[in-house]
């Protein structure tokens, strides 16, 4: 942060008084934003708590850091320069090690040396029985691999970190596990050295301080949760899992950090669960990322059949959401967002470049493009590849509001989009990306072999999904149409109808124009073209081919002026003595060729392709126009 002639502002001094002079609001992610001082940029400044207690100001917008310091020490919301810093009292959000805890694994998992210590490369963890005696250790290497002292028994002994046990305790299979509850907490947790030990280990607990209030903090895995069940057959106790297949307390506390593993940590009666009449709150404020389109968080699909322009138009999203400017009209809460672009190669840089020229106003787009293969298949490397690039883009740009994975057939290689297992792996890998950045997880799909087959692939995979869009297109009028046709939070059935615009980036090495395309809202007149009733019916086609034939020999003029008519010289007219005589003569053969004529022109009429005006009849489309 760039330093002005004033000394920092301590966070416990100053922060409320700068959120409520600056009616700041609370993110997810501990910072406070809100309208910059000096450029007033919509909720693009913000303020949070450093390492050292004292308040980061930043804005996205203008970067003024200076200039940000010396509007709040204007409204007393800063110190000025005679003013003493206030002494720091209490820890810093991520424990910084002692200075002998240098040990790799302890990096590694961001805690510190807690109850263990330190001997050549190893660390070295004390096991105790329940009268408190020392029967062993664990010993971790620089690569993390684990190994009990020789003959350590190891049934119902384990190792506290934080404290005597005299209340609410935690206890949990590992210790760096351990060490990450009582760091979130700041309550004893206790390390019981495997899943299978963990009843064991309650009962010595239960037996020495029958008082004690425990609370399993376990695996989400196959194992993990076996031995909750055990442990609450057994002993009745409260127990708490991370909310992400596979995690431990110790992923989400690298993961998530602090505040989100304390959370998730916390224990609360079963009548917090339901609530009574006179509880009931209007919830009127929906956490949208573009509004009635997609929520915060989220997980939707688009599909639609191949060249209907699904890339195009996600793009388009993705563009509007990490500029943070309103989408065609639908407000826009933005932020960076991450294009996982495994189809398109190279071009998708053109279309990035499209997309620039399309819109020249947009500034500070953050927008992270991904041009690499992925396969979501494999949680153990790809996904995790995406998890630490999500967290080094935070670090240098911000939260993550969305990520789009265009295509998911692309993203399952040597998967198959039909079978359960590979539906339900793709989910999981999702739902861990979801969880680690908290960003909208947007999937770009292909539909079946029509529309009316849906998206491709498992049921399940449309199970999972909050927000569903279907993409068509029509070729006769070019009109290409998005459908809301599930929205879990939202009301379904909203449309946005666009069309392609081809945009030229220069020529190449021929000379030859190189082209792309970006989406542009189709006009009304477009959408009412596309929803006016085709000419149908041999008689009403017969009366168009009429008319063709008739002003190909120069029968008719231009329209003329005045009251009922189009402006001068738009649309070809013809006599409406002369198109009935031609067009009975062609229908000689029926019964009543005048009533065959009348109802074809009034069904012409009611579709609102023909008008007729003082003798004379126009097709109003483009097929009636004079040029």
């Amino acid at each position: 942060m760039q330093n002005t002639k004033y000394p920092n502002a301590n966070w416990d001094q100053y922060s409320s008084k700068i959120i409520s002079a600056l009616s700041l609001k609370k993110t997810a992610v501990g910072e406070y934003h809100g309208a910059c001082p000096v450029c007033q940029g919509k909720d693009r400044f913000w303020i949070k708590e450093d390492n050292n207690n004292d308040v980061m100001v930043s804005c996205r917008q203008c970067g003024d850091y200076a200039g940000i310091k010396d509007a709040l020490r204007n409204q007393r919301l800063w110190p000025d320069e005679n003013e003493k810093p206030m002494t720091r009292e209490y820890t810093i959000s991520w424990p910084e090690p002692e200075p002998e805890a240098t040990h790799p694994y302890l990096i590694k998992k961001k805690i510190g040396l807690g109850n263990a210590k330190i001997d050549g490369n190893l660390l070295v963890i004390p096991v105790i029985n329940s009268q408190g005696k020392r029967v062993g250790v664990q010993n971790i290497d620089p690569a993390g691999s684990k190994k009990f002292s020789t003959g350590m028994p190891v049934v119902g002994n384990f190792s506290v970190i934080g404290g005597k046990l005299d209340d609410l305790i935690y206890v949990c299979e590992g210790w760096a596990t351990a060490m990450s509850v009582h760091l979130a907490t700041g309550r004893p947790a206790v390390f019981a050295l495997s899943a299978g030990n963990l009843t064991a280990v309650i009962g010595e607990l239960y037996e020495a301080r029958p008082n004690l209030r425990i609370i399993v903090a376990g695996d989400n895995d196959e194992a993990g949760m076996k031995a909750i069940e055990k442990c609450v057959n057994d002993h009745n106790v409260q127990s708490v899992v991370p909310d992400v297949e596979g995690w431990d307390f110790s992923d989400m506390w690298i993961n998530r950090g602090k505040e989100a593993t304390a959370k998730a940590l916390e224990i609360k009666s079963l009548l917090d669960q339901v609530f009574f009449p006179n509880d009931a709150v209007a919830q009127l404020d929906r956490s949208y990322l573009v509004k009635g389109w997609f929520g915060q968080g989220q997980l939707s699909m688009v599909y639609g059949a191949s060249n209907v322009g699904k890339s195009f138009f996600v793009q388009d999203i993705a563009w509007h959401v990490s500029a943070s400017q309103d989408w065609h009209g639908n407000k826009v809460k933005g932020g960076v967002v991450l294009f996982l672009a495994l189809e398109g190669g190279t071009t998708t840089h053109n279309r990035i470049v499209a997309l620039k020229q399309q819109y020249p106003e947009h500034s500070d787009v953050k927008l992270a493009v991904r041009p690499l293969p992925l396969n979501l298949l494999d949680g153990e490397v790809d996904v995790n590849k995406i998890c630490d690039l999500c967290d080094e883009i935070k670090r240098m740009h911000g939260d993550i509001a969305m990520i789009v994975v265009d295509t998911l057939s692309r993203s399952m290689p040597a998967g198959d989009e039909n079978s359960p297992a590979s539906a339900t792996a793709v989910i999981s890998a999702v739902d861990k990306i979801r969880a680690t950045t908290s960003a909208h997880l947007m999937l770009v799909h292909h539909s079946g072999k029509n529309l009316e087959a849906k998206a491709r692939g498992h049921s399940s995979l449309r199970a999972a999904v909050e927000t569903e869009i279907e993409l068509s297109y029509d070729e006769a009028t070019g009109l290409r149409t998005a459908l809301a046709t599930k929205q879990r939070d939202l009301e379904g059935g909203r449309k946005f109808h666009f069309k392609l615009k081809v945009i030229e980036l220069g020529n190449d090495m021929d000379g030859d124009p190189v082209t792309t395309c970006v989406i542009i809202p189709a006009s009304s007149d477009d959408v009412e073209k596309a929803n006016k009733k085709a000419i149908k019916g041999k008689n009403q086609v017969l009366f168009k081919t009429c008319f063709q034939q008739l002003r190909g020999e120069g029968v008719g003029m231009s329209n003329p002026a005045g009251v009922g008519w189009p402006e001068p010289s738009t649309f070809w007219v013809i006599k409406e003595e002369d198109i009935k005589k031609h067009f009975m003569g062609k229908v000689a053969g029926v019964a009543n060729p005048s009533q065959t004529y009348k109802q074809s022109i009034a069904g012409l009429t009611s579709a609102g392709h023909i008008v007729q005006n003082e003798g004379y009849i126009w097709f109003c489309d483009d097929f009636g126009k004079v040029s």
